[in-house]
């Protein structure tokens, strides 16, 4: 073995470990949403209240990763790492055998503190132990880990859950996130801790124009797909008549999807400009919410076209909605900012907020029960995020330099999960 080997396999160990924690956050993050019937029959509450343990997660994630990153920037990196991955282990154990509902809210609060620590720090000392040459593939890596969650993790975890017990899954995830804190603790250096950025700063770097406009714009079209996408166990179960064990395999065809989304948002991005690819995901995202509710009005059947439209355009949206991220970064690294690692950073806030708000506004849609209703909510959502966009494009034709579309995303510039 030489000795260029030996130093770069070490390294390629650690961004595995570093892309374990991000995959076992990932999988907490939406592995819920497959589980809501379940979830609801066993703490004897309505879905729709089952629904906001994804809702609650994704909102604390968004607002205290940016609290959480300025108050903790003089720290350890290793050390700060560590106890963000030992809170998220705790908190789906304590989910794992919560008693009730109340206990297992304040459990995915504690997973979501964990994780809105873990990633932004994650993604620091990636940058910090990877030579510059390599840093884009590194990061690029650490971050797969959330998008192989969501091909992988959530079908399976929705699978265990389907087969065993929701709480089987909990158990699982802590598992997989138990296994990264071991491997960091023992192999991970110690990293420079980078300069701090403050409260009022990250809040100032917010506030510029076209940073403003990208994360609203980015909060309402995850806003649309989330709440739709928080309920897609009862959507599925209600307009296809599987059962459990089907919800899985729509969920793998999710996941499927959301990886050719990623690619091919990535490759629009470089071929026509972030705004420009993130106006056509979000159009293709506004028509597949529009074809599914289409589905939910017809009546509601098991039939091979059925289940079979329903999957295409499951499809549809996936491949939409995780193009989004990949052209956001794009666009977010092209702005004339003050501070774009900053702005890359509130990114991965802007989503979960947009979830978190998603959520909500899904479960107020469904307290009726009407999956029509749940879909049109969506839709109108997203039709927003369009209308947002729309006032952008016009605002760049006007020659205001709201978005650089054509200014290229730096590999080395990336610390955000999305």
């Amino acid at each position: 073995m030489t000795a260029r080997a030996a130093t770069a396999m070490p390294n390629r160990a650690l961004l595995l470990a570093l892309s374990l924690g991000a995959f076992s956050i990932g999988t907490d993050s939406f592995v819920i949403n497959g589980l809501l019937e379940r979830i609801a029959a066993d703490l004897d509450v309505t879905e729709s209240s089952a629904g906001q343990l994804v809702s609650v997660f994704a909102l604390v994630y968004a607002l205290s990763a940016p609290v959480l990153a300025a108050i903790t920037g003089t720290l350890r990196r290793k050390q700060l790492l560590l106890v963000a991955m030992v809170a998220f282990v705790a908190a789906n154990a304590l989910g794992a055998v919560a008693p009730n509902y109340a206990v297992l809210m304040m459990s995915r609060l504690v997973a979501a503190l964990g994780a809105g620590l873990y990633i932004p720090c994650g993604m620091a000392i990636t940058v910090g132990i990877t030579p510059e040459r390599r840093r884009g593939r590194a990061i690029a890596l650490v971050a797969g880990g959330m998008s192989a969650a969501t091909a992988l993790g959530v079908p399976i975890g929705t699978l265990v859950g389907t087969v065993g017990s929701w709480r089987t899954t909990l158990v699982l995830v802590a598992a997989l996130a138990a296994l990264a804190v071991v491997v960091l603790a023992v192999a991970l250096p110690q990293v420079p801790t980078p300069p701090a950025v403050t409260v009022r700063e990250r809040l100032g770097v917010a506030t510029h124009p076209g940073v403003l406009v990208a994360l609203l714009s980015n909060s309402l079209a995850c806003a649309g797909v989330f709440s739709v996408f928080t309920y897609i166990a009862p959507l599925t179960t209600t307009t296809t008549e599987v059962d459990s064990s089907g919800v899985s395999a729509y969920l793998l065809v999710w996941g499927v999807a959301a990886v050719l989304g990623s690619a091919v948002g990535g490759r629009a991005a470089d071929a026509f400009g972030g705004q420009r690819a993130y106006l056509a995901a979000t159009a293709v995202l506004f028509g597949g919410l529009l074809a599914l509710t289409m589905l939910t009005l017809l009546e509601p059947g098991g039939s091979a076209v059925n289940r079979a439209l329903f999957g295409l355009a499951l499809a549809v949206i996936s491949i939409a909605c995780w193009a989004l991220p990949t052209a956001q970064n794009h666009r977010i690294a092209g702005l004339d900012s003050p501070a774009p690692t900053v702005a890359l950073s509130l990114n991965s806030s802007s989503s979960y907020l947009g979830a978190a708000v998603g959520g909500a506004a899904g479960g107020l849609a469904l307290r009726d029960g009407s999956m029509t209703g749940l879909m049109l909510t969506g839709s109108a959502i997203t039709l927003l995020a369009l209308l947002v966009l729309a006032a952008t494009a016009r605002l760049l034709r006007s020659g205001a330099p709201v978005i650089a579309e054509d200014a290229p995303a730096s590999r080395t510039d990336l610390p955000s999960a999305d």
